[in-house]
């Protein structure tokens, strides 16, 4: 979902204020780049090509021809890669990091199981329908954890340091 990987790696930054400026130098640079790919999208395809296609982007890198490159769309997907790789990185290291904390196992294990499970899973999604039904299950879970755990977690610490400090005061 995004920031909820904040959360985790938020303790290991170090002289936060310096690196503000990166964060939102960050932001602003992917703001740009998702509206740049929004508005060519918008305006290229009408309504309801944009409802047809289920790739839109990866459409219209089939429309660029060089002399050069016969198929640009690998070069797109490609380039396309090195945006993800950092974001699966990053989850993964975070996934290892809760599992680490969650279960005692090493991170290096962390790793390696949550790599196998799409691994194994992956496979048994033949349709697009099934990997439909599998983002809609992520997308329901992602909002259950995003906008009820954590903030349940949230009042259950203020409320265990309202306790707690109640309970140091009657003692002195």
């Amino acid at each position: 979902m995004g920031y909820e990987a904040f959360l985790i790696y938020s303790p290991f930054v170090k002289n936060t204020n310096q690196s503000k400026k990166w964060a939102y130098l960050a932001l602003l640079v992917s703001l740009i780049m998702f509206l740049y790919t929004a508005v060519l999208t918008f305006g290229y395809f009408s309504e309801g090509m944009l409802q047809k296609y289920i790739w839109p982007t990866l459409t219209t890198w089939k429309i660029v021809h060089l002399p050069v490159v016969e198929r640009f769309e690998y070069i797109g997907i490609a380039n396309w890669c090195l945006i993800i790789l950092p974001n699966t990185a990053l989850a993964l290291w975070c996934g290892s990091r809760l599992i680490k904390q969650t279960f005692k196992i090493t991170q290096k294990k962390g790793v390696l199981i949550l790599c196998a499970i799409p691994i194994i899973i992956v496979p048994f999604l033949k349709t697009r329908q099934q990997i439909d039904i599998l983002n809609n299950v992520f997308g329901h879970l992602g909002f259950l954890i995003n906008f009820i755990y954590i903030p349940f977690l949230l009042v259950l610490v203020w409320l265990a340091k309202k306790v707690k400090a109640k309970g140091y005061q009657r003692k002195t």
